[in-house]
């Protein structure tokens, strides 16, 4: 099997700040994870979908980091596993057709 047709691009230890952050994270996975962060924000004018799902593919390929995954090894120790590529989780909704405010808002929490 030739390097470029594995699905694991490298196996790397984890940094002690990543040790740290994994811990929290696996502490109590009832709890919210105070270290996740996510993004909101609007765009005005017309989308080209297209281009943005393309950028978002872009992203994903040019950045390792944004492809890692943690696994606990049989030790016990946790590694970070870098996959060669993974799927873009992307999914579109076009709530224009909600006339009222309140309720494609709803929607949109929702989503």
């Amino acid at each position: 099997m030739s390097r470029q047709s594995r699905v694991i691009e490298d196996i790397l230890p984890l940094s002690p700040l990543q040790e740290g952050l994994l811990f929290h994270s696996v502490y109590d996975e009832a709890a919210p994870d105070v270290y996740t962060v996510q993004l909101v924000f609007h765009l005005d004018g017309e989308l080209d979908h297209e281009a943005m799902r393309a950028a978002g593919g872009a992203l994903l390929q040019r950045h390792s980091n944004l492809r890692v995954a943690f696994r606990q090894r049989k030790t016990g120790e946790w590694a970070q596993l870098v996959a060669r590529t993974v799927p873009l989780p992307w999914a579109d909704a076009d709530l224009s057709a909600i006339a009222d405010e309140t309720e494609r808002t709803a929607e949109a929490d929702r989503l």
